[in-house]
């Protein structure tokens, strides 16, 4: 082959590949390429005015995984006394984690149930309030889709209370982001949303479960949220955050990376977001101090907003991990 033959494979190779990344850019958008997000869709709205700054197929239904539970627990907020007795039935034992292990026959206070569901993600929890309120689970998710209509969440259809995986049970980002909307302006479960420690005593002692939302432990924005996860639903995520007087709301459905993928999406309004060892940190089980922002001693149930509004420190510091 003659230097001129291979220049000229060499020329119409480049072209083709050009031709191919052009194709590329139609079919996919730059940002997509990116943005690195791995969720199927997500939506980042302003809580008020609900204008969308960012997001993607955020109509799309998909199902939740225990992002249900906001809407189970609202309805539970509404519906019930916090002292209200909730005695626990036989199918709890059958029900999967995560779990509160709740006994048969025993009684726990509605308030301690809802708490339940929102930081442990308790399934066990979730299917009790349900019957206490319904007297069915199937009951229970009748009310859910009737609530979730009357806050316009058109793109939903709930078959239980936990978001454990059954066909024909999704929801949108969306949808989540509105019935997330809707339970902020409940001032308890605003508190209960934003708890990082729920001491709970199930009749064998008392056991202290921490919250499932990282982001409540490295990022002082936040105000609270509820993640979910099932192998069909991948990462899923709901969650609140301040910024100038000002409440946004963050959905997330389908995430193989959730947490990369809330901090990449949270740049568009955050300029100083979490680091990836930031993140790693708030998975500890105790107290932690870490480089970005300085979190103070936690407490349990009903940790007030202002208290979370943690001195922001300078990065770079130190890292420390202390024992609650």
């Amino acid at each position: 082959m003659s230097g001129k033959d291979g220049a000229g494979e060499e020329i119409e190779h480049k072209g083709i590949m050009k031709a191919f990344l052009a194709l590329l850019v139609l079919l996919c958008p730059l940002s997509a390429f990116a943005s690195g997000i791995t969720a199927t869709s997500y939506l980042l709205v302003e809580k008020e005015s609900f204008s969308v700054i960012a997001g993607r197929n955020y109509h799309r239904p998909l199902p939740p995984a225990s992002t249900t539970k906001v809407l189970t627990s609202i309805l539970a907020l509404e519906r019930l006394g916090e002292q209200d007795s909730i005695v626990a039935t036989r199918e709890v034992l059958s029900i999967p984690a995560s779990r509160l292990s709740l006994v048969p026959g025993r009684s726990y206070t509605a308030i301690d149930l809802i708490t339940g569901a929102m930081v442990q993600s308790a399934n066990d929890a979730a299917y009790s309030l349900a019957v206490a309120i319904a007297g069915s689970e199937d009951g229970f998710a009748q009310m859910m889709n009737e609530k979730a209509h009357e806050i316009g969440a058109q793109d939903s259809h709930f078959k239980n209370a936990s978001g454990l995986y059954v066909p024909g049970h999704y929801a949108s980002a969306y949808d989540l982001a509105l019935i997330f909307r809707y339970a902020l302006e409940n001032k308890r479960f605003d508190e209960i949303v934003g708890t990082r420690y729920f001491l709970f005593n199930g009749g064998t002692g008392d056991v202290r479960y921490m919250n499932h939302n990282r982001l409540l432990f490295c990022f002082s924005p936040s105000v609270g949220g509820k993640t979910g996860y099932t192998r069909v639903s991948r990462h899923c995520y709901v969650g609140a955050f301040e910024k100038d007087g000002k409440t946004y709301i963050l959905s997330i459905l389908g995430s193989r990376n959730l947490w990369g993928d809330a901090i990449n999406i949270l740049q568009e309004i955050y300029p100083d977001v979490p680091s990836r060892r930031d993140i790693s940190l708030a998975k500890a089980r105790s107290h932690v101090v870490l480089a970005s922002y300085h979190i103070t001693t936690a407490g349990f149930v009903g940790v007030r907003r202002h208290e979370r509004r943690c001195a922001k420190l300078k990065r770079g510091r130190r890292s420390r991990l202390h024992r609650a």
